[in-house]
């Protein structure tokens, strides 16, 4: 079997890993969700909710939501039953992905013509948002 570096697993490894949670299309552009995907990049699992959720940009908002659905899908998978509050110190952020999405393109108001310098679509990004948390790994003295 090939091997391949961690970033590169397939949906389907990824999910069996831990606790998996995507959103896709998210009306934000991928470069503005990527700023706040480095800022929790590694961090414990509620650490990054923490700074999430005092984060005054919409990217947090967004971010907030997936980290809590991929804490939640780790419940269901490894400790049903679970209080969801209990798990946060438990979970650290192993991957955070942002992708690009579809563009909408539209047309903007003839103000200055295309053909004279002006711009003649909008183009409204979106973006594909992936988050996997896996439990803290304990130091062994």
């Amino acid at each position: 079997m090939k091997t391949r570096p961690f970033g590169q697993l397939s949906k389907r490894e990824w999910k069996a890993l831990g606790g998996y949670s995507a959103l896709r299309r998210a009306r934000i552009s991928p470069k503005k969700m990527k700023l706040i995907a480095d800022l929790i990049k590694g961090m414990n699992a509620q650490e990054a909710d923490y700074v999430l959720r005092f984060t005054p940009k919409k990217g947090a908002r967004i971010m907030r939501k997936v980290l809590r659905a991929a804490v939640a899908s780790y419940r269901d998978k490894f400790a049903p039953g679970t209080d969801l509050e209990s798990l946060y110190p438990k979970l650290r952020i192993a991957i955070v992905k942002v992708d690009r999405g579809p563009m909408w393109k539209i047309p903007k108001p003839a103000v200055k013509p295309a053909r004279f310098g002006g711009n003649g679509i909008f183009r409204r990004r979106t973006s594909h948002i992936t988050v996997v948390v896996l439990p803290e790994k304990k130091e062994v003295k």
